[in-house]
């Protein structure tokens, strides 16, 4: 049986590691490499009170991040990019991996759902929608008058998706540059209004 959580417990920080770079990592990969040392960083960056964790059986099998003027889910630490990447390489994972994890705005009144992953076992089961749902229904008890997310422009079926929940396309970000690179060449910034 699933239990969705309002908060991922700390028992799961590695957990919650392995499956954001999982669902992450044909952007993460590219850009960062060691993906061991990049699990371990991510983990040890998220504020898991900024966490919908969805469990079976003691086990996450997916998570929500949040974003509000409460704070972010993940914030990578400079120092733990260089413990794990050394000096250089993690100086650069650092801006790289805040600038995915920070960098979208969120404005006041909007709950900004920073990052939402399945572990590879549990997707195709509703997993997704009923994170969603919770996020919605958190959204909607703390007086946020919209909830917002990024989708890339090849993951057509997540648009879809949040397409059919309620969200609709406000903003398109071109990237012309890094779609031979990071596999993707624009983002869309949808929202649902509450």
């Amino acid at each position: 049986m699933i239990q969705i959580t309002n908060t991922s417990p700390e028992s799961h920080r590695q957990s919650a590691g392995e499956i954001y770079y999982e669902a992450f990592r044909r952007k993460l990969q590219p850009l960062v490499g060691k993906p061991a040392e990049t699990r371990e960083t991510l983990a040890a960056g998220f504020n898991l009170e900024l966490a919908i964790g969805a469990l079976a059986d003691g086990e996450l099998l997916g998570l929500a991040g949040l974003q509000s003027a409460a704070g972010i889910f993940s914030r990578v630490r400079m120092s733990d990019c260089s413990k794990q990447l050394g000096s250089l390489r993690g100086l650069y994972a650092w801006a790289v991996l805040n600038l995915f994890g920070a960098g979208a705005q969120c404005p006041p009144g909007h709950l900004r759902i920073a990052a939402i992953a399945v572990a590879e076992k549990a997707r195709g089961k509703g997993l997704g929608s009923r994170l969603l749902e919770t996020v919605f229904d958190k959204a909607h008890r703390e007086g946020f008058k919209a909830v917002r997310l990024e989708v890339v422009d090849t993951n057509p079926r997540a648009k879809k998706l949040y397409e059919s929940l309620g969200f609709g396309v406000v903003e398109t970000h071109a990237y012309p540059i890094t779609s031979g690179w990071l596999g993707f060449s624009k983002d869309y910034v949808m929202v649902k209004t509450l």
